[in-house]
């Protein structure tokens, strides 16, 4: 039971540091994150993007068939409280070219376990 806890744990939170720079990025404007800023594939992306919306952080998404535009996406009061609550993170935050790596950081940490 212990051991399934932890899995959950860490998917969550691996999850929980991209989730916060897509929309984080999504809030401040200063540019649209895409799959290359974290080492995903365009369907892995938008599968988080999808996710996002599901789970009511994010609104707005302008999808048109396959493709779809985050310029006119918002966040919800939830994706705002997440920012709000996930704030910590900024203390190491990285320049668009160190996203990658700060996302895998977390991944590497939690698989220690």
């Amino acid at each position: 039971m212990w051991e399934n806890t932890i899995i959950t744990h860490k998917i969550g939170e691996v999850r929980m540091r991209g989730g916060y720079s897509i929309l984080r990025e999504i809030h401040r404007k200063d540019f649209m994150p895409n799959g290359k800023d974290y080492g995903l594939l365009d369907y892995e992306f938008d599968n988080m993007i999808r996710f996002l919306e599901k789970q009511g952080y994010l609104e707005r998404v302008l999808r048109v068939g396959d493709a779809y535009s985050l310029k006119p996406a918002k966040l919800t009061l939830k994706g705002l409280q997440l920012l709000k609550d996930k704030s910590d993170y900024e203390e190491t935050y990285p320049a668009r070219n160190g996203l990658i790596e700060w996302v895998r950081s977390e991944k590497e940490h939690y698989s220690n376990y």
